[in-house]
């Protein structure tokens, strides 16, 4: 027995006559128009393929259905593939993120507080203030000395900060201190 459907002309007819019903089909299942027609289509391109093989209209559209249930079967084990895929990238991204983003932010408090170390006692001790979130005039009360001494030892503090910081480190510094 030969297959029925022998020349383009022959499975233009079949296209014809059955897309629409794959379409519903489809639609039913996907509940997305166009994600419906891009199956139903690509339904219609695999039965083409093995077009010689339908050798009778009864199992053209048996073969029919059997292509287009299996189309949507892969596409929905796809998505969950990517679902998953990208859930765990996802995840694993903001993961990486935060752990890359909280080790900076270690590394860089102890390159500040090893140079804040190397201060002399009086200027570390308002810089540590200041970075606790003290004003002035709070440092210059709890070390006992006037406004103009803590500010003094601040810009002295800087000057000697930005010498042993990088630029970099020194402008973190100044965020830190509100300057």
């Amino acid at each position: 027995m030969g297959a029925i459907i022998q020349s383009d002309k022959e499975f233009e007819a079949f296209f014809r006559e059955n897309f629409s019903a794959v379409y519903a089909f489809m639609k039913r299942y996907t509940q997305d128009d166009e994600l419906a027609a891009d199956l139903a289509q690509e339904t219609f391109i695999r039965v083409f393929e093995r077009r010689e093989e339908i050798v009778s209209v009864d199992y053209g559209k048996a073969f029919l259905y059997t292509v287009a249930r299996h189309l949507y079967w892969n596409h929905c084990k796809h998505q969950r593939a990517m679902e998953n895929y990208f859930a765990q990238l996802d995840e694993n991204d903001t993961d990486d993120y935060d752990f890359l983003q909280e080790v900076t932010r270690q590394e860089t408090i102890r390159i500040l507080y090893t140079a804040i170390d190397q201060l002399p006692p009086q200027s570390r001790r308002v810089i540590l203030l200041n970075l606790e979130g003290k004003n002035n005039n709070e440092v210059a009360g709890e070390l006992k000395i006037s406004v103009n001494t803590v500010k003094f030892l601040k810009k002295s503090a800087y000057e000697t900060l930005r010498g042993l910081l990088s630029k970099n480190y020194f402008f973190v510094l100044m965020f830190l201190l509100g300057e």
